[in-house]
């Protein structure tokens, strides 16, 4: 009998589109996983539909030996069909999606972008995601597959986690830190109500300038933040970032940002949301210890609504915060808005859009390349939405003590010429 030719399947859960390549030489030779006379909208129990792939995987090893989950024993069944036999897996990019970015355009808009980036890229191989950390998984395994190139399709938190991915995948090799050929190249196509990454990059927030920067081929090694901080659990936690942390107003922003009507758009939905932030957010006393550029220690004692600490040059769908960041130079710069009344903090709000509030009273500016930042009176019992709420790029993750550092040149990623 004949073997199917080498397809991608598209397999409907009940919740979201899932696709993966079948390639492996067994499961072609087994013929389709979904008979052509049901569709994939004719699929029944979900469940049902995992363990009937699942058991189709296991026979086409040659085996009903369980192997290990990469995840430490979470649930996170797609994984299995990234590691299933498939030699070509090294040539092909892989092409993570969040059908949920930009309040769901992404998913209406998904076949023509993925058209688009056939057009581009040739033959590619397309997973959509439809929970937390799903994303950063799926990173981690194509960098465990050599990928030349996995681009990141939704919004910031999609690009968050799978910077998380693939840098998790490095720290994990013998011999990888410091090495950024190991890992596959990075892009973005963002699709969400923020897209500002890309500016730092010097990419208009617009589909086919995104699309342009794939097709350039042209690649560009930035830094990568590692961030450690208290969870809303109240457990250390680590993060790594690649724009802009921001602690006070930004943690709040987030999620006000969050609830915003699906009718409003990014730019609108993040100037109500940092307004409203100004009138909720409440001014802290902290101790910043930081590593000077030229390695030198020093400290400097805050009294702050808001601190910036950033790689990337914008947050928060094009807000100026940090004019003279530069993603590639091993430095963060840091910007504290230290004004006294939150009348005057409104003020300055207008003035991050154009990037002239570095010269204004009360904000303040300085570079490191490390940093520990603490209040100084931390209250018996935390308030309910932290004592300096975090923005860790984009989105809401925990509280202060917080300590960054800086990894010089860790990613590639596809950006224009300079």
């Amino acid at each position: 009998m004949q073997a199917e030719p080498a397809q991608t399947i598209y397999v409907t859960t009940g919740l979201k589109d899932w696709a993966s390549p079948a390639r492996d030489g067994a499961l072609r030779a087994r013929g389709p996983l979904i008979p052509p006379a049901r569709g994939a909208d004719q699929i029944g129990n979900p469940r049902e539909l995992e363990a009937a792939l699942l058991r189709e995987l296991r026979a086409a090893r040659g085996g009903g030996a369980r192997r290990r989950r990469p995840d430490a024993g979470r649930a996170v069944w797609y994984l299995y069909f990234m590691q299933t036999a498939d030699p070509g897996a090294a040539r092909r990019p892989l092409v993570i999606a969040n059908p949920s970015a930009g309040r769901g355009r992404t998913g209406r808009d998904l076949s023509h972008l993925l058209s688009a980036l056939r057009d581009a890229l040739g033959e590619i191989d397309v997973v959509t995601t439809a929970g937390a950390r799903q994303a950063t998984d799926l990173a981690a395994a194509a960098a465990g597959e050599r990928r030349p190139l996995v681009v990141s399709l939704g919004g910031d938190g999609t690009l968050h986690e799978v910077v998380n991915g693939l840098m998790q995948a490095r720290g994990e090799r013998p011999g990888a830190r410091g090495e950024t050929a190991v890992l596959p190249s990075l892009s973005l196509i963002a699709t969400g109500t923020g897209g500002d990454f890309g500016r730092a990059l010097g990419i208009t927030h617009r589909v086919d300038d995104y699309l342009a920067a794939v097709v350039s081929g042209h690649e560009r090694a930035v830094d990568v933040g590692l961030a450690r901080f208290t969870g809303a659990d109240g457990k250390p936690v680590e993060r790594y970032w690649i724009n802009v942390l921001s602690a006070g107003i930004g943690g709040l922003v987030d999620r006000y940002a969050a609830t915003a009507p699906a009718v409003v758009g990014g730019r609108i939905a993040y100037a109500q949301a940092a307004l409203r932030g100004i009138v909720m957010c409440r001014r802290v006393r902290l101790r910043c210890r930081i590593v000077l550029p030229d390695g030198g220690h020093g400290e400097r004692l805050l009294d702050s609504h808001a601190v910036a600490i950033c790689n990337g040059t914008t947050f928060g769908g094009g807000m100026r915060i940090a004019p003279m960041a530069r993603p590639d130079d091993g430095l963060l710069e840091v910007i504290a808005l230290e004004t006294r009344t939150r009348w005057r903090l409104v003020g300055k709000f207008f003035t991050v859009y154009a990037g002239t509030h570095t010269s204004e009273p009360g904000v303040h500016h300085f570079t490191c390349r490390a940093l520990r930042l603490e209040p100084l009176d931390p209250p018996s019992q935390p308030p309910r939405s932290g004592v300096f709420p975090l923005d860790v790029d984009g989105e809401a993750l925990g509280d202060v003590p917080l300590d960054v550092s800086l990894i010089e040149h860790a990613l590639r990623v596809r950006a224009p010429k300079r």
